[in-house]
């Protein structure tokens, strides 16, 4: 897999290893979360880490991190790329894991006939994402994202946006025990699909960009170094039956669609 510099994403589907398209635009999750206790259903524990998404970040994030950054930075429209693929892929029952300020929530008509669990570590994101969202019936549930999710229903969609960049780990292979546990909790047919933006095997990064990665990695809001779409793809690989993936500028895209229950069960 190579990585473009222009609005052309590079694609690898689960049947091919070189397909070129650019990522459906049609819709799909949210920002960050990080490491943190044992996940707890529906409790806020003000312990587990702390926040960095105030409610003032979170007010900026929209504009900042997902339009001028994302954009201008790291070549990766989110209204072009992101946005259409969450949508596309927000079905009936959904878990959003790494809540950010709800904005790709708040792009989906609430209905009546879906259900909507927010995941994070922060408090303060859920409760920012839930009313922006515009799901009033949303569940919120505060937990760690690399440990075994707390639920024992299973979901027909998951999204994970912007997230992977986030958490505080040694190595990207750690960071990938969050498709393992999001896998467990997902029906047979469920489809993940999320972003992360990468430290290693993209384009060199412009003026902009430089300036953003060395103070948001020196300030922790950063920490994927060395995230590589071939680690991420190879175990999202070994997770789901069918895999599509594409980087587009320095981010990397997902869509995994059936979990492999059987062959996962020696890791949960």
């Amino acid at each position: 897999m190579t990585s473009t510099s222009t609005a052309t994403a590079t694609r690898t589907s689960s049947s091919t290893s070189t397909l070129t398209s650019n990522p459906p635009h049609n819709t799909h999750i949210d920002g960050p979360v990080s490491t943190s206790k044992t996940p707890t259903a529906d409790t806020h524990d003000a312990t587990l880490q702390e926040t960095i998404y105030t409610p003032l970040r979170l007010l900026i994030y929209d504009i900042w991190v997902l339009g001028i950054v994302a954009t201008f930075a790291w070549g990766c429209s989110v209204t072009t790329y992101l946005v259409p693929l969450f949508l596309s892929n927000f079905r009936r029952n959904h878990l959003d894991i790494g809540v950010g300020t709800g904005y790709y929530l708040a792009k989906a008509p609430p209905s009546n006939n879906r259900k909507v669990t927010l995941f994070d570590n922060e408090p303060g994101a859920l409760e920012t994402a839930k009313q922006r969202s515009g799901h009033a019936n949303a569940r919120t549930v505060v937990g760690d994202c690399l440990k075994p999710l707390p639920f024992t229903e299973k979901f027909d969609s998951v999204s994970m946006y912007f997230l992977l960049h986030c958490l505080r780990t040694s190595t990207p292979g750690e960071k990938t025990a969050a498709f393992t546990h999001a896998a467990h909790v997902m029906a047979p047919d469920g489809v993940l699909t999320g972003a992360n933006i990468l430290g290693k095997g993209v384009r060199q990064d412009n003026f902009f960009a430089r300036w953003i990665r060395a103070k948001t990695l020196a300030h922790g809001v950063l920490s994927n170094r060395d995230d590589n779409a071939w680690e991420f793809e190879t175990a999202l690989r070994g997770t789901f039956r069918e895999v599509e993936t594409w980087v587009v500028g320095s981010v990397f895209i997902f869509r995994a669609v059936g979990p492999k229950t059987a062959e996962m069960k020696g890791k949960w």
